[in-house]
């Protein structure tokens, strides 16, 4: 988020955590029924802060924080998305814009990393190859990564709503477009964009991609929020008739004494289970009683923070684990923006990791980007 306007992302992540409720069932969930339930895969094991560091505090083409992160693992590149920051002009607008008017018009930038040769060992070298801007897009919470050949695709919300309340905005769609380089910025209402609507009626759309059963994860508001998986190959076609599988989005059980509520910042999907990232930047303070009258608290200490890692069964919709992450304490700055499967090594699927993105760097304005992960995998 930007660092000028936490107390909004607050506001969105929250009004989106919604009672648990299994496939399918919630109310406003639409006519389609999942399938049987996707076969059993192995689990992520979030607990544990020995967590090592992908990357730590490397440079982005903007100087806002990150807000989601994604992996082409064929070609080996990552991606960061962040709003464009103030004071840049783009083609086409008459003078530079603040970083407020940026978010509320949903305009988003994205940064391609290519990975270095010891990277796929762990070794977390690459460097900056493009980048591109996204004019009317949304606010980047999340957008899936899809190779196809020596290309990669993007897939991203679109269509920006704006949200003059709040300062922001969230995409209505969904798009799917090749990822090209240029300081010239692809417009919501470029040709180019394919458009896709899988829920209709839904707001507040965003994408994943499940990376090793070539599955795209959609996450929606329609009373509540909700996800739902489909087989890449007929959503790329445009049919969303039957998901894999549907759920709620749960909320987690956490120490709201201790951590109050934490805002959502991230998702990913990998088989069976999904992955659920909630936190804030350290020293964020919020009312954490819904009592005006008493003060509020630091719900993010330094060196400690309220991060917290959460594992779905996307079979059940019910939480298998929610833990508390120290990964990266020792950043200066440190938030959490974004999750993401990556496979090391394209030869071997079934060795995989969940990647958590944290906005980085000490200063507003010139803020950079760390990558930890988690990779102990266990068959449930």
């Amino acid at each position: 988020m930007s660092d000028s306007r936490l107390n909004r992302r607050t506001f969105l992540s929250l009004s989106g955590v919604t009672a648990l409720s299994v496939a399918g069932i919630g109310a406003g969930a639409g006519p389609a029924s999942a399938a049987d339930g996707l076969p059993a895969s192995p689990l992520i094991r979030v607990e544990g802060n020995t967590g090592p560091a992908y990357f730590r505090e490397v440079a982005v083409h903007e100087g806002t924080v990150i807000q989601s992160i994604g992996f082409d693992n064929v070609n080996r590149r990552l991606y960061y998305a962040q709003l464009i920051g103030g004071g840049r002009q783009l083609a086409g607008e008459s003078a530079p814009l603040s970083g407020g008017t940026r978010d509320l018009h949903g305009d988003l930038a994205i940064t391609e990393w290519t990975l270095g040769a010891d990277a796929a060992d762990g070794g977390g070298t690459g460097r900056i190859t493009g980048y591109m801007y996204l004019r009317g897009f949304g606010h980047g919470v999340g957008f899936g990564v899809e190779p196809s050949g020596t290309s990669t695709y993007l897939w991203t919300e679109v269509d920006a709503v704006q949200d003059t309340a709040n300062e922001t905005s969230r995409g209505r769609r969904l798009c799917r477009f090749k990822f090209a380089s240029s300081s010239t910025p692809l417009d919501a209402t470029s040709t180019s964009l394919q458009k896709f609507t899988p829920v209709p009626g839904s707001v507040n759309n965003t994408a994943s991609i499940d990376p090793i059963n070539n599955r795209l994860v959609v996450r929606y508001s329609l009373n509540g929020m909700h996800y739902r998986i489909y087989d890449l190959a007929k959503a790329r076609a445009g049919d969303f008739g039957t998901p894999l599988a549907e759920i709620a989005e749960p909320a987690i059980s956490i120490d709201r004494n201790r951590f109050g509520k934490p805002s959502f910042q991230g998702y990913a999907v990998a088989g069976q289970y999904l992955y659920m990232l909630h936190g804030n930047s350290y020293g964020y303070t919020q009312d954490h009683d819904d009592n005006p009258s008493t003060p509020k608290i630091v719900i993010s200490p330094p060196g400690e923070g309220n991060t917290h890692l959460t594992s779905v069964d996307l079979n059940t919709g019910s939480i298998v684990t929610t833990f508390h992450s120290k990964a990266g304490y020792t950043l200066p700055f440190r938030e959490p923006e974004g999750l993401a499967i990556q496979i090391p090594q394209a030869s071997r699927p079934d060795v995989f990791r969940l990647c958590m993105g944290f906005a980085s760097g000490e200063t507003p304005g010139q803020r950079e980007a760390s990558v930890y992960y988690k990779d102990s995998l266990i068959q449930l």
